[in-house]
């Protein structure tokens, strides 16, 4: 939040002193958000500070389930910020099962956890956190302002494969 007010600052005409600058800055500020944290109305709070910070746009974390998503939707609508999905196609059950258990702010349903364990480890386990990103798309384009994909382990060309099939 300090970041974000530093640089709403600078966008303003001031230096992190409040002193005039010779010519404001024009910095696009975007801010992260868990749909799915576990203290969700805390989060929901800390996104208006954000908003009241200078934050221009929201990038979920990561989101695999989409009723999380449309009740996020929902709830920072009022808030007039653009949102951006976070998409992170799973590279494998192991995969899925260490973002579960042991990442903050990310939950993957035990339904996305069940289909990445039936489609194994390897090229296998790849497609099928291919379709599964291309589905969450699918199912919230119409509601969001945009999608971000983060390669898992510098893996691109899943990010490419995801684009593709939205594409086509």
């Amino acid at each position: 939040i300090g970041l974000l007010r530093l640089i709403n600052g600078l966008n303003r005409g001031f230096d992190p002193g409040g002193k005039p600058l010779h010519a404001a800055t024009r910095f696009l500020c975007a801010t992260g958000a868990e749909p799915a944290a576990r203290d969700y109305e805390r989060e929901l709070r800390r996104l208006v500070q954000k908003r009241d910070a200078g934050a221009d746009m929201v990038m979920t974390q990561p989101v695999y389930d989409p009723v999380v998503l449309d009740r996020f939707l929902d709830d920072v609508k009022p808030l007039g910020l653009p949102v951006l999905v976070g998409l992170l196609p799973l590279a494998s059950y192991r995969n899925a099962e260490f973002l579960h258990n042991e990442v903050p702010g990310m939950s993957i349903p035990e339904d996305i956890r069940e289909r990445m364990r039936k489609a194994g480890s390897g090229a296998e386990g790849r497609a099928e956190g291919v379709r599964i990103a291309r589905e969450m798309l699918s199912a919230v384009k119409d509601r969001v302002d945009g999608a971000y994909i983060m390669p898992p382990f510098g893996r691109y060309g899943l990010a490419l494969e995801v684009i593709d099939g939205i594409v086509r």
